[in-house]
């Protein structure tokens, strides 16, 4: 196993910039049917906090990636996105567990790493930045990759340029192509877009993907910005407390979340609660079918905004004559946000008597409602089949 640490030689702390992990394959003999770039099996990772008390960062963390599949590590802050990524390149190591970075060939398999400020080299032209991820190559080899990376992110131009003369998302593509200047198996992206601006972002996020398509590399993306995560992702896993909650494809997980944190995930959520009545969710908004939990059964329902429709109050309308919950509710604010409208929405629930304020959000795809009807009455439906229901533990 070797490392290769790549810092700045005029840096005087020697801050670590670049890391590359070359895992060398010795006496065994991978099956080349195999197609997994990476397995991370049962690791676990602890520290000590500033009070000396042992902290677990990762807990019990298993998956796997595929060649040229891309990942994308989702959670809160603090979560252990970064420490597990960390983990991957080799800069830590887990208590438990095991990370095996599989080889398919008779090469030494290698990992890249793209850090959230880059860490480019000011004094390094856009050349020479590359180059310095390549050094154990011979000189004739060197010239030739850094030609072939350059041209791969469309920087030929500037070869001779320095990092603070390129633009946002020139400096990024100077970043991706020294990680793949050494023909990485896995390349790791610890929030490589944070600091852009959102136009920025996406037509750098576009260019990552597309230079990484084309160099059939596997490729980890740590975020905490969901859209950007299923965006970039052909499976992700949501992160919570150092553990995994779900993995899957981002349609699976969208649409089949294993409960209200993960759902919460990926835009407002509306939570509800009640108790399983003969097969029914007695709740805020109205009954809602839920036959498969027991009677009894204390049940989160999550209701996306869009799965709520609305209308004037009708005094008319027979509550019970509804397939989909239904109530009515105060409209409290609305919010034009362009193709659609979100509405602030309150209704009451009775708990032991007494009233309590429910706050939903709802959206609309029409024009904004007039200011002059907030604070008026409203009919709510809710379409049952976009509820999700959880017991609650």
């Amino acid at each position: 196993m070797i490392f290769y640490i790549v810092s700045n030689p005029n840096d005087n702390n020697y801050q670590l910039h670049f890391t590359l992990k070359l895992l060398h394959i010795g006496l065994m003999q991978y099956d080349v049917s195999q197609t997994n770039v990476l397995s991370v099996n049962a690791v676990s990772f602890t520290y000590q906090g500033a009070r000396q008390e042992t902290l677990r960062a990762i807990n019990d963390v298993s998956f796997t990636l595929k060649q040229g599949e891309f990942f994308s590590l989702l959670g809160p802050s603090g979560c252990g996105k970064s420490t597990l990524l960390r983990l991957i390149a080799g800069l830590q190591s887990p208590d438990k567990g095991v990370i095996d970075i599989h080889s398919m060939s008779n090469t030494p398999r290698k990992v890249g790493m793209v850090f959230q400020d880059l860490a480019l080299f000011p004094h390094m032209t856009v050349a020479k930045n590359i180059e310095f991820a390549i050094k154990h190559m011979p000189r004739a080899d060197r010239k030739t990759r850094i030609d072939e990376v350059l041209h791969l992110v469309r920087l030929t131009t500037k070869r001779d340029h320095y990092p603070h003369t390129l633009s946002g998302g020139q400096q990024q593509r100077l970043a991706l192509a020294r990680s793949l200047a050494p023909k990485p198996d896995l390349i790791l992206l610890d929030e490589p877009f944070a600091s852009q601006d959102v136009s920025l972002r996406r037509s750098i996020r576009n260019d990552v993907i597309d230079i990484l398509k084309q160099s059939d590399v596997a490729a980890i993306l740590v975020t905490h910005d969901p859209e950007e995560a299923m965006y970039f992702a052909d499976r992700m896993a949501i992160m919570r407390a150092g553990h995994i909650e779900q993995i899957g494809t981002p349609q699976e997980l969208y649409q089949n979340p294993m409960n209200a944190f993960v759902a919460s995930f990926f835009g407002d959520i509306n939570i509800v609660e009640g108790v399983i009545e003969k097969g029914f969710l007695n709740t805020p908004v109205g009954v809602i079918p839920a036959h498969h939990f027991q009677e009894g059964a204390n049940v989160q329902a999550v209701i996306r905004p869009e799965a709520i429709k609305i209308q004037s109050h009708d005094p008319a309308i027979d509550h019970h004559s509804f397939e989909h919950a239904h109530t009515h509710a105060l409209l409290r604010h609305t919010r034009y946000l362009g193709q659609s409208t979100q509405l602030s929405l309150i209704t009451k629930d009775i708990d032991d008597g007494q009233a309590v304020t429910i706050s939903l959000n709802a959206r609309i795809p029409d024009m904004p409602i007039d200011a002059n009807t907030q604070n008026d009455l409203y009919d709510i439906f809710v379409d049952n089949d976009q509820v999700l229901l959880f017991e609650k533990k």
